[in-house]
């Protein structure tokens, strides 16, 4: 897997962040990986403010199973839109 992986520039973590006056009008929606080591059955428990998808995938679905990750990002902006 680490043969995919391609470096992260480190000053993208210290770059500001510019955000406009409506940033918090961006809608948000979610994509939980049940072996990320989160409890994805508490997280859908709670109320999401949001659409869901889930994969069975670890920490890295862009790596393990990027079809799908791709076709669930594309379902879930498309419900995210006004």
């Amino acid at each position: 897997m680490l043969s995919k992986v391609t470096p992260w520039l480190m000053r993208y973590a210290g770059d500001p962040v510019t955000l406009s006056e409506r940033f918090n009008t961006v809608k948000k929606a979610y994509i939980l990986c049940t072996g990320g080591g989160d409890d994805v059955e508490a997280i859908l428990k709670r109320k999401l403010d949001g659409p869901v998808k889930v994969i069975e995938s670890g920490h890295w679905p862009m790596i393990s199973k990027p079809e799908e990750l791709v076709e669930d990002m594309l379902v879930l902006t498309s419900a995210a839109l006004p």
